[in-house]
C-alpha cells in the first residue's frame, strides 16, 4: 500500500502541467478573453475550479468564467453564451468544436483551442463574480485526484453527462474519505484525523482505501463505505463506477489499473510538444 501511494505521487508529478503547459493555458485564457471583448469591450476572463489547483493534470479542461463588466442587466447567461459562441466561431483558425449550451443548468460554451488542443468550458460570472477556489485541507488530495482523473478517463467515466462520476463529485468523495477517521479503527485506538491518516497509509494505503470504500468492499455498512449518492448522483451510473473501482483493486500497481498506458504516454508527449 505504501508503494502504491508512492506511485501516486510520482504519477501526479509526471501528469501535472509543466511550466510551459501552464504558460500555454494562460495564453488560451487570453485568446478567449480577446474573443469576448469583441462583444463586450471591457470583458475579463478568469480560471476557476480545479483548473487552478494541484488537482489539475495535462488533460484537464479549463473552466473559464467571463465577466462582461458592463451594465447589461438584460443579458441572461443563456443569451450571453450564444453571443460568445458566435464570436468564437468567427475565429476558426484559433478555436474549434465551438458549441453553445444555453439550456444547461449552468449555460456554457465548450470549445477547443487549436494550438494546444486544450478544451474549455466557458460560463458567465454572476453579480458576485467568479467563485473562489479553496484548496483542499489534506496534503494528499491533489496527488490522488490527478490519478483518479486518469483512472476515470481510462474507464470512460470522467464525463457526468454520459454516466460518469466526474471530477467535482470525485473530489467531494475523496475529501470525505480523507477528512474522517477510518471507521474500521476503534476510536479508543485512534482518536485524531492525523493518526487515522497514518494508519490508512501503513495498513491499507490512501488510494486503495478510497477505492475499496467507494466500491463498497470494506464492509461495516454505510459508515465504512462512501456513498456516491451523498454527493449528488443524478445521471451517474453508480454500478459502473463501483465495478470500475472494484476492478482496479485487482491490480498491484497504477500501470495495472490503467488499460492504455502507452496511449496516455503518447498523449503526454504530444501535450508537452504543443506547449
Amino acid at each position: 500500500p505504501e508503494s502504491l501511494d508512492a506511485e501516486v505521487r510520482l504519477f501526479a508529478a509526471w501528469a501535472r502541467p509543466t511550466h510551459d503547459e501552464r504558460h500555454a493555458r494562460r495564453l488560451v485564457v487570453r485568446r478567449v478573453e480577446d474573443a469576448a471583448r469583441a462583444v463586450w469591450p471591457r470583458a475579463t476572463c478568469s480560471v476557476y475550479g480545479s483548473s487552478d489547483t494541484e488537482s489539475t493534470w495535462f488533460l484537464s479542461d479549463l473552466d473559464l468564467r467571463v465577466a462582461p463588466n458592463e451594465p447589461m442587466t438584460f443579458l441572461s447567461p443563456g443569451y450571453a453564451v450564444e453571443e460568445l459562441a458566435e464570436a468564437l466561431r468567427e475565429r476558426p483558425a484559433v478555436f474549434a468544436r465551438v458549441e453553445s449550451r444555453p439550456r444547461a443548468r449552468v449555460p456554457i460554451v465548450v470549445l477547443q483551442d487549436r494550438a494546444t488542443r486544450v478544451s474549455c468550458d466557458v460560463s458567465f460570472a454572476d453579480d458576485g463574480g467568479p467563485p473562489v477556489t479553496v484548496a483542499p485541507a489534506h496534503a494528499d488530495h491533489g496527488d490522488l485526484m490527478v490519478f483518479l482523473k486518469a483512472l476515470l478517463r481510462d474507464r470512460d467515466l470522467d464525463a457526468p453527462f454520459t454516466g460518469g462520476l466526474g471530477s467535482f463529485r470525485t473530489s467531494l468523495l475523496l475529501a470525505t474519505y480523507l477528512g474522517r477517521p477510518d471507521p474500521d479503527v476503534a476510536c479508543s485506538v485512534i482518536t485524531t484525523a492525523e493518526a487515522s491518516r497514518r494508519w490508512r497509509t501503513t495498513q491499507v494505503g490512501l488510494l486503495r482505501g478510497f477505492l475499496e470504500r467507494t466500491a463498497g468492499r470494506r464492509g461495516g455498512g454505510l459508515t465504512a463505505n462512501l456513498s456516491i449518492r451523498g454527493v449528488g448522483y443524478g445521471g451517474v451510473d453508480v454500478g459502473r463506477v463501483r465495478r470500475a473501482f472494484s476492478d482496479a483493486l485487482g491490480a498491484a500497481s497504477l500501470a495495472g489499473m490503467l488499460s492504455d498506458c502507452d496511449g496516455l504516454v503518447a498523449l503526454r508527449a504530444d501535450s508537452t510538444r504543443r506547449a
